[in-house]
């Protein structure tokens, strides 16, 4: 069994909620946390600034596709960041806790 982390940033903090309450209803995660961010980057040839909403989500590698598409039907961003990070190391207790949490 592989294991990931996901990362995805949010503008809108109701999406962020929103997502993480559809995730967590579906399986598809076993636990998430949002952060909080003041985030900068280029767009469109301009500084963009402002505050975010960090998803970081638990579950196993093979849910990340369905978990894209769940984001992909709230997120309003016209191209958001999913960045998938595996577990190389983990405590078991933890792992064994996201695979019981996930896709019954």
């Amino acid at each position: 069994m592989k294991y990931c982390m996901i990362e995805v940033a949010f503008g809108i903090k109701k999406e962020a909620n929103k997502a993480v309450d559809e995730l967590l209803n579906k399986r598809l995660v076993a636990s998430c946390q949002i952060l909080e961010s003041n985030s900068i980057w280029n767009w469109k040839q301009k500084r963009e600034q402002s505050k975010e909403y960090i998803v970081l989500m638990k579950t196993q590698f093979y849910l990340q596709n369905k978990i894209y598409n769940v984001i992909k039907n709230i997120h309003s961003y016209e191209c958001f960041e999913f960045a998938v990070f595996e577990l190389s190391s983990c405590n078991e207790d933890y792992l064994n806790w996201i695979e019981s949490e996930t896709n019954k």
